[in-house]
């Protein structure tokens, strides 16, 4: 999809915590290379296979049910930032897992990773992809990203609500599955501190 930005310049939420200077080594292309911005009040993220990482549009996809939904009601500026596949590429970094992307306002960080590639509905399958998951959103926010930071004199847990999203295809989120979704969603809670979900959709407020 064409950038949704009128500009390049790097949103405050980009410049606040140092993130192109953080993350300068860590990939293929940089931070201000890759950023997008928009302050639309709905947009749609989504992991394009044909580009290899995560992009997002304006407008309603044919195909919502692999999407995550990001509402904006009051058109705050958020960054979209492709993490695995293009910001985040070297081999000593990638170990241990990239999650495909990020949104970030002034307030939030949002860390996602799309598992809408899983067909099966199989419940052990369902479940090894969700601890896949977390391993990689975690990773990225706790092996890379906070510590990069923090080497720039950015304290993210002093500035941001940071959350994790991981989106599996609707169709694949059956009843009983969620019950055990939610067993590792309280467990993530517990051991980090930071919230989980097994959803495909927040309102940045």
């Amino acid at each position: 999809m064409p950038r949704l930005a009128k500009d390049n310049l790097l949103p405050t939420a980009i410049t606040n915590i140092r993130l192109g200077a953080a993350l300068q080594h860590s990939g293929a292309r940089s931070v201000a290379e890759a950023f997008d911005k928009s302050e639309a009040e709905t947009l749609f993220v989504y992991d394009d296979r044909a580009l290899g990482r995560t992009d997002w549009t304006m407008d309603e996809p044919d195909d919502t049910a692999r999407c995550f939904r990001a509402d904006n009601p009051h058109k705050e500026t958020i960054a979209m930032l492709p993490l695995d596949g293009c910001i985040i590429t070297g081999t000593n970094t990638v170990r241990g897992g990239v999650c495909d992307g990020m949104l970030l306002t002034e307030k939030d960080m949002t860390l996602i990773e799309f598992k809408t590639n899983v067909t099966s509905a199989n419940r052990l399958t369902i479940l090894q992809r969700a601890q896949e998951a977390i391993d990689q959103l975690w990773h990225t926010y706790d092996g890379i990203i906070r510590p990069a930071c923090a080497s720039k004199d950015r304290t993210l847990d002093d500035r941001l609500a940071v959350d994790f999203h991981v989106v599996f295809h609707k169709a694949m989120l059956v009843t009983a599955i969620n019950a055990e979704l939610m067993d590792l969603q309280s467990m993530f809670l517990e051991s980090n501190g930071l919230p989980l979900y097994f959803d495909s959709q927040k309102t940045f407020l």
